[in-house]
């Protein structure tokens, strides 16, 4: 029941990660039904894993496992993208493969031994901190401060990724590292664990990036299309994934507002307040993503290159 629990979680995860990569970038490429069933596969798996080799499924509030998820299954598709995929990368305005400097790194051996490093380097940091903290976790500030740390490392990501390209953008960089930070203050109520902490926040602070993003920055194309010819819009397919991505908040909401009920005995403790905000949250969002007027068809915003790329 507990592997259930944890896969169910990771199906909302993995829809929501898929619907918005697939509502960006189909006017691109297309809506790509393997890349939207990879996603969700990863999240599914991962959490699976995750559920039988410990027991967190049993022991995080549901809040703090859908970022926990959500950030593995981000981690392995980035990973698998930057390092292991083998795709063209003339497609992209942006490399999504490793870079130095803006120019990809074709090699499949250094390319291979740089996501060994960086893997490595991830999990040496997770022990590294589970061995310094405190048997508390230590006092508020220093919990809100190692919870920010997920959203800088993202943030030096992006900008090793886009900076060559699009130039140094001091609001996109301090964008990760301020959401992250924002989300730990919310789910330290319900975990003092410091690599907890950070992955769940970093994960959520991804979850609402990429949301804003998607939806609310009036049909601005994804920076590694920009410049790129666009298709004829495909306007089932996208609108379907708007309403599956509302659905998923829709869930969230569900899960944190019974959550808050269940523990409405103390009305005033920190975890009920977060509760509540998080499911005003979840259904705000839920209203502004159906509703959207800021997403249209990247089309009507751009020239279309009707020779470039056929329909």
């Amino acid at each position: 029941m507990s592997i259930m629990y944890a896969v169910l979680l990771a199906l909302v995860t993995g829809t929501h990660a898929a619907t918005w990569g697939a509502f960006k970038d189909s006017p691109f490429e297309g809506f790509k039904a393997a890349s939207f069933a990879r996603t969700i596969v990863v999240a599914v798996v991962a959490a699976a894993m995750l559920a039988t080799a410990t027991d967190l499924e049993t022991t995080l509030a549901p809040i703090v496992l859908v970022g926990v998820l959500y950030a593995t299954e981000r981690l392995a598709t980035e990973l698998w993208k930057s390092f292991l995929r083998e795709d063209d990368q003339d497609a992209y305005a942006i490399p999504m493969r490793i870079a130095i400097l803006g120019r990809p790194v074709d090699g499949r051996l250094p390319r291979y031994l740089t996501g060994l490093v960086v893997l490595v380097g991830v999990v040496a940091m997770g022990c590294a901190a589970a061995a310094l903290q405190p048997a508390d976790g230590g006092p508020l500030w220093l919990l809100v401060l190692v919870g920010g740390i997920g959203g800088w490392l993202t943030a030096v990501g992006g900008a090793w990724k886009d900076a060559p390209v699009e130039g140094f953008s001091g609001w996109k960089f301090l964008r990760s590292p301020v959401v992250a930070t924002a989300w730990t203050m919310m789910v330290v109520p319900f975990t003092h664990d410091w690599v907890i902490l950070t992955v769940a926040a970093a994960g959520l602070s991804v979850l609402s990036i990429e949301t804003y993003k998607t939806f609310f920055t009036g049909g601005r194309p994804p920076g590694k299309f920009d410049g790129k010819p666009v298709r004829p819009a495909l306007g089932v397919q996208r609108d379907r994934c708007r309403l599956l991505h509302s659905g998923v908040y829709v869930c969230l909401a569900c899960v944190t507002g019974m959550a808050a009920l269940f523990d409405a005995g103390d009305r005033l403790s920190p975890t009920v307040i977060s509760l509540v905000v998080l499911t005003v949250v979840g259904a705000t969002m839920s209203i502004l993503v159906t509703v959207s007027p800021w997403a249209p068809d990247p089309v009507v915003r751009r020239r279309v290159v009707t020779d470039a790329i056929p329909s």
